[in-house]
């Protein structure tokens, strides 16, 4: 059952002359069955599905959770075949593609390996490796191929620019594809009426992350990258909060560490829309929280796990509040 109602006010828009988005009444739901960030995350019939990411002491989760808002309950699926992170999931009809990552502990290898999980036989099957050892890219499904843009190469710090897809139909071998324009890693990607979009992430990694504004769309007719408005801030760690939904994109919390002073762990609700190219804020989560899982359901906004602190401590909790007249369109 939802618990503790918490009302917050909506934050000023970003573009001037947009009202602000009506208040959002949070309640606090079923918890997480444990605390987790940099969750991987994929919506599937109306049910969010939880995949790995860090415990509280930066070990490589496999364990497999998904949440059913309608019941506000949670159950176990299948273990993922490593504990992996700094991965992000494409979801094609009923499978769910994973490709490249960190594997184990923190810090781990970076990996080749590509992952398909099927829901209907809650199993997992490996695909076609990457050209190169990546972790923190950009993966989506457009029109039956895998897109994998960005992330960091094998010293878990050079960011990476190179972009290659694959088809889902029999594809063997990932093509070459026009490389990403700012090179960068946790980056968020999404599919939009017909586009690839990268948004936000960071330069760098291990030794130092600075977070980025850069907003990227890539024609996949035309094969061609083009630069749109950049995120009011510099962000990062928000690729498993990203909704697409109406036409527009949600961005959820994440981390901006580029500032002055830095912000660190953010808690507002970003908005894109392509037609104005503008980012607007059009609310307030309950807390701070970067990397945590979000999704829009039916007419709820549903925010689980992330980290408070960049990113310890951890949280498990459960926050749902109403989103009127929305639905979920991720991809």
């Amino acid at each position: 059952m939802f618990r503790a109602v918490l009302v917050l006010v909506s934050l000023s828009p970003v573009l001037a002359g947009e009202p602000p988005k009506a208040d959002l009444r949070w309640q606090k739901a079923t918890a997480s069955p444990f605390a987790r960030v940099e969750s991987p995350t994929a919506v599937i019939d109306g049910k969010m599905y939880l995949f790995g990411g860090f415990t509280d002491d930066l070990g490589a989760s496999n364990r497999v959770d998904v949440y059913d808002p309608a019941a506000d309950a949670w159950a176990r699926k299948k273990d993922m075949p490593a504990g992996l992170t700094h991965l992000n999931p494409a979801v094609d009809g009923k499978t769910v593609w994973f490709a490249g990552g960190f594997k184990g502990k923190h810090p781990g290898p970076a990996t080749v390996e590509v992952w398909k999980y099927d829901l209907a036989s809650d199993s997992w099957a490996a695909g076609s490796p990457l050209p190169e050892r990546r972790t923190g890219g950009g993966l989506v499904v457009f029109r039956r191929r895998l897109h994998y843009f960005g992330g960091y190469k094998e010293d878990r710090d050079t960011n990476a620019g190179d972009h290659w897809s694959l088809s889902l139909d029999g594809g063997k071998e990932w093509e070459k594809e026009a490389a990403l324009p700012d090179p960068r890693g946790h980056l968020t990607a999404v599919v939009l009426d017909g586009m690839i979009y990268a948004l936000g992430g960071a330069h760098g990694h291990d030794k130092t992350q600075i977070d980025v504004a850069s907003c990227h769309r890539y024609d996949p007719e035309k094969k061609k990258w083009a630069e749109i408005a950049s995120l009011p801030d510099g962000r990062s760690h928000f690729e498993s909060s990203t909704v697409v939904l109406n036409g527009r994109i949600l961005v959820v919390g994440g981390r901006c560490n580029s500032s002055k002073p830095p912000r660190n762990v953010v808690g507002d609700l970003l908005e894109y829309d392509p037609k104005a190219d503008a980012w607007l804020v059009v609310g307030g989560l309950p807390e701070k929280v970067m990397s945590p899982s979000a999704a829009v359901i039916g007419a709820k906004l549903v925010v689980i796990g992330g980290g408070l602190n960049n990113p310890r401590p951890l949280t498990a909790a459960t926050w749902v509040a109403e989103f009127p007249g929305r639905s979920t369109e991720k991809p």
